[in-house]
């Protein structure tokens, strides 16, 4: 009874504890089927390819269904970087316990957001659980898989950027997918999740290479779908990364892809975008943007700090951020002088750089009305350094010519210039202010308000020397430029001299300052035609003449010709320029050719005309207003000549030396011809061509070792400017042995001299270095031995002394 009592109570305990489980089991899923609906993450915004090609927004929820009637606007809000993006929403829409939010367009972003309110309850009236802002994941590309067809299919293979998400839609919630690398070891499964038809690849962190893709009931295992990862290569890089607030933000964005769309955000420290652009990239995947920093999109001044440019590429969601760009405050506008001193003669270029801040543009102003002379300009500093060198050619300020000028290889421009007040001749010397204004004030005002003020001192000009230099036509060639002058004085190929071969050039030295802007020589080095016009019409006038044309006969002049014979060169910095006459060309004006059979004596004239004249280059006070400055320099051309040195014989060896001398300019490469006679077998032909020294001499060294003595040969020096070819004979004589080496002693014992000398009566003087004798030793008893002498003796002294020398 008992037992049957216990067991009977077992048996009842059992099947409470059983009916108690199953009742929470039902009550348990009663409450999810009508409970709370719960966001659980992974919001997503795509393209439903299910849904004709809709951009939506997945938000997945748990627990519950949401009540459709309170979905809107205002309880699921698009965000877009915190700005409200619900302009974009078209529809919204519940199923499968997921709102999904239909927009008119994608918004391609990785700041998407939704803020879900509290106001969301399920269809059972429950409050939706973890309500507030969500993150919302952008996906550039959507693969879609319909598994439920009466046929599943995989969708085609294709290309994804690395940095992009893939959206992979299915056709049932919590459907499993499975992406694994086929080049590398990469391997994920998942699942869309509960209520939720996507799964999302992020391409950001995956190595470049194809991946399978497998979704669950789709297709077999032999049919998968493969996502090739490629490296966009979506770049930014901005142009100067400290700029002021008055500036421009410059850059380029750059792509392996053209014609793509993207957005250029301009972010701020925190992030938030102050400034955006959407462009299309060219052809070459490439834009250049600016972004204007004095005004931010909703035209509020930008502040300062720290600022970066964001490049999102809109199909694919790939982007890319620039280095940081500090911008700071600008500084008030100023310009300067960098020097504040300028001085040169008058007819010279004053050289001034002006330095500019915060500003790209100046007004320069030189003189006054009161000092008879205005010359305005303004200038921009067009290449960004902060600088403008511009050069006033003082000449010019008489003439109405542009005075202001820059280098020709400069990127600066001057906007404007002119010349309001002239002189009537060349400007006095004396001081002048030179002032400048920051921004355009207008050359018809010129300096209104000077934010800096230099000095110009013009002092009088001067002719200093004229010097006498030779060089080789031949060598030389065209002479163009200051280089060509300046290697050729390096090389030794002009040399100072006041004797010049017919032939060779004349090249003059002349050192005077003055004429720099009458010869526009200070970027331009060949002055040769402003030379000639100056020479023809003033205020200067050179001539070259006979020095000694004989009694009561008129000098002969040379015709100075600027196609022919002249060409000028200037080193106007240095105030110096090299007049080249070539008196291979040069004839007389009567037409004959400056002889070169004979010396002619010549004589420069460099001439300043005077103030009378109409001219004002003389210094006031050195020269009278009817005097002339002239600087004359004599010199000959003469008869150009080659001799060949003494000895003309050589010896049978290597190493011969034919040498000589001319009055042709160094550098000038000789034509030298040694060949043999008639009549010499065999015969042959030498060839050199030794190059003249600066001294004047030549050499060539000739090997005639294979040569034989006697042989008799020619000669034969000869160069371009030479009316005929210099000649000498000369013969291959015996080499002559020049070792000394010292002979073997003679180890034979010669015959003595029978024949007995007359004995030396001379008594020799005692050697005082004689040293004391041996007092152990017997004086010595003065002997003879017939048969020899002094000579005999000495000569055998010599030979046992050679004899030692040999043994040691």
């Amino acid at each position: 009874m008992t037992g049957n009592t216990t067991k009977t109570r077992a048996v009842i305990l059992a099947a409470l504890m059983v009916f108690s489980v199953f009742a929470g089991t039902v009550a348990f899923t009663g409450s999810a089927a009508a409970g709370t609906p719960t966001y659980t993450g992974n919001a997503v915004h795509y393209v439903n390819e299910s849904g004709s090609g809709t951009p939506v927004v997945e938000v997945p929820f748990e627990g519950g269904t949401i009540d459709v009637t309170t979905v809107s606007n205002s309880s699921f809000t698009l965000l877009d970087d915190g700005d409200n993006a619900s302009a974009y929403v078209e529809n919204y829409e519940v199923r499968d316990g997921a709102v999904y939010i239909e927009v008119n367009q994608t918004i391609a972003s990785n700041d998407l957001e939704v803020d879900i309110s509290d106001t969301v309850q399920s269809t059972s009236n429950d409050p939706v659980s973890n309500p507030g802002e969500k993150s919302i994941i952008f996906a550039g590309q959507t693969l879609e898989f319909d598994e439920s067809a009466p046929t599943p299919s995989s969708p085609a293979n294709s290309s994804a950027y690395q940095g992009s998400v893939v959206a992979i839609e299915t056709n049932a919630t919590n459907t499993d997918v499975t992406v694994e690398g086929e080049d590398n070891n990469y391997f994920s499964e998942g699942s869309t999740g509960t209520n939720s038809t996507v799964f999302t690849f992020d391409t950001s962190d995956r190595e470049i290479g194809e991946y399978r893709v497998f979704v669950a009931g789709s297709d077999d295992s032999n049919n998968r779908t493969f996502i090739n990862v490629r490296d966009l290569q979506l770049d930014v890089e901005v142009d100067d990364l400290n700029v002021t607030n008055e500036d421009t933000i410059e850059g380029t964005v750059s792509a392996v892809a053209g014609g793509r769309n993207v957005d250029i955000d301009l972010l701020d420290s925190s992030g938030d975008s102050v400034n955006t652009t959407n462009v299309n990239l060219n052809g070459q995947g490439e834009y250049d943007f600016e972004f204007n920093t004095q005004t931010a999109d909703d035209g509020s001044v930008l502040e300062t700090g720290t600022y970066t440019v964001e490049v999102t590429d809109t199909t694919s969601g790939v982007a890319t951020e620039s280095s940081d760009i500090e911008v700071s405050e600008a500084a008030d506008e100023d310009v300067d002088f960098a020097s504040n001193v300028i001085s040169n003669q008058r007819g010279d270029f004053l050289e001034a750089t002006v330095e500019l801040t915060s500003t790209d543009t100046a007004t320069l102003s030189f003189g006054s009305q009161s000092d008879g002379v205005v010359a305005n300009a303004t200038v921009e500093d067009d290449d960004g350094d902060g600088q403008v060198t511009v050069y006033l050619n003082t000449y010019n300020m008489q003439n109405g010519n542009d005075v202001y000028s820059l280098d020709s290889d400069s990127d600066d421009v001057i906007l404007d210039q002119n010349n309001p007040t002239k002189t009537s001749d060349l400007i006095d010397a004396g001081d002048y202010d030179f002032e400048v204004q920051a921004g355009d004030q207008g050359v018809g005002t010129g300096v209104t308000s000077s934010d800096d003020v230099a000095t110009v001192t013009l002092e009088e000009r001067s002719t200093d020397a004229l010097r006498m230099w030779t060089g080789s036509s031949d060598e030389i060639g065209s002479v163009s430029d200051l280089e060509d002058v300046n290697e050729a004085l390096d090389e030794g190929q002009i040399t100072q001299s006041s004797e010049v071969a017919v032939g060779d050039l004349a090249v003059h030295q002349l050192e005077a300052s003055g004429f720099e802007g009458a010869l526009d020589a200070r970027d331009n080095e060949l002055v040769t035609q402003e030379f000639v016009n100056l020479n023809r019409t003033g205020p200067i006038n050179l001539t070259i003449e006979e020095a000694d044309p004989g009694a009561n006969q008129a000098p002969s002049e040379l015709a100075l010709d600027s196609t022919n014979n002249l060409t000028v060169i200037a080193d106007g910095e240095n105030d110096t320029y090299f007049i080249i006459v070539d008196t291979g060309e040069a004839q007389f004006k009567g037409g004959e050719d400056l002889p070169a059979d004979d010396d002619t004596a010549l004589e420069t004239n460099f001439t300043v005309i005077n103030r009378d004249a109409g001219y004002d280059f003389t210094p006031e006070g050195e020269f009278d207003s009817d005097e002339n400055e002239e600087t004359i320099l004599e010199w000959g051309a003469n008869e150009p000549d080659v001799t060949v040195s003494q000895p003309y014989n050589v010896s049978q060896a290597s190493g011969q030396s034919i040498s000589g001398t001319t009055n042709i300019a160094p550098g000038t490469e000789l034509n030298l011809r040694v060949r043999s006679q008639s009549g010499t077998s065999p015969s042959f032909l030498k060839t050199a061509s030794p190059v003249v020294e600066s001294d004047g001499t030549w050499s060539a060294e000739f090997d005639f070792s294979e040569q034989n003595v006697g042989d008799e040969y020619d000669i034969v020096v000869n160069a371009n400017i030479l009316a005929s070819a210099t000649e000498e004979e000369g013969t291959v004589v015996e080499a002559v042995e020049t070792d000394t080496a010292t002979p073997e002693p003679d180890t034979d014992t010669p015959e003595p001299d029978t024949d007995t000398p007359e004995p030396d009566t001379d008594t020799p003087e005692p050697d005082t270095d004689t040293p004391e004798p041996d007092t152990e030793t017997s004086e010595p008893t003065e002997t003879s031995t017939p048969g020899f002498g002094v000579v005999v003796a000495l000569t055998a002294l010599l030979a046992a002394a050679l004899l030692a020398t040999r043994r040691d």
